[in-house]
């Protein structure tokens, strides 16, 4: 019986999905995609800005710029959104996204492109998907219960 329960457990690590989706994703600061990158800072040339995104369906995003505080819906079919923010002046923005438990906040210089020598290869998620791991973590689990239990036993 114990077997089959270390078993059991051992499978429903395996199955359990591994990779949890963000709550809410940045994707386009106007004509810039971000391709879900999470910097700190965004350059931006036109004043003219739309930010868009994808969340979870029919959530609330609240959307901070520089102190002002908007809450937005997004779709109930695919959970994008957009929230038009506006001509903005020549400068940096404090802008802060927020959605359930997710928050995101980076500072948008409008007027001026990213600096030269900046490396954009740093930020956003780590790439997601090693199911090998995975299976050798929880191929050790099932080893390390199933020993534990027969040591109990005895």
């Amino acid at each position: 019986m114990r077997f089959i329960f270390a078993l059991l457990l051992t499978l429903s690590l395996v199955i359990t999905p591994s990779v949890f989706a963000d709550d809410l994703i940045l994707t386009n600061i106007g004509g810039l995609a971000t391709q879900g990158k999470k910097f700190n800072q965004w350059w931006y040339e036109p004043q003219r800005v739309v930010l868009k995104g994808v969340g979870s369906k029919a959530a609330n995003i609240d959307i901070t710029i520089d102190g002002k505080f908007n809450t937005i819906h997004s779709s109930t079919t695919d959970g994008t959104w957009s929230y038009d923010l506006g001509n903005l002046s020549v400068a940096d923005h404090s802008i802060i996204l927020g959605s359930g438990t997710e928050s995101y906040s980076f500072v948008l210089t409008i007027g001026s492109t990213a600096p030269a020598d900046m490396n954009t290869t740093k930020g956003g998620l780590p790439t997601a998907g090693g199911l090998l791991p995975l299976i050798g973590l929880a191929s050790l689990a099932g080893v390390l219960i199933y020993v534990g239990f027969r040591k109990s036993e005895s």
